[in-house]
């Protein structure tokens, strides 16, 4: 039987969650930018994209 301690230090020194932590943990970062980019500028391209439909709808109307 294996001593709690022996435990203990292979579980420190065991890293093979870690690449799969570093992969979730700028994951996580990439989506907190776009959720902070697509809040900062939505109403924006929201704005943008309204204006384009009323262009859209002259040109057709004259057409």
């Amino acid at each position: 039987m294996r001593s709690p301690l022996t435990v203990l230090s292979d579980l420190h020194h065991d890293q093979r969650g870690q690449g799969m932590t570093e992969y979730v943990i700028i994951l996580v970062a990439i989506a907190v930018v776009c959720i902070a980019i697509s809040v900062q500028f939505g109403g924006k391209v929201k704005e943008l994209f309204t204006d384009a439909h009323i262009e859209l709808e002259t040109v057709n109307q004259n057409l």
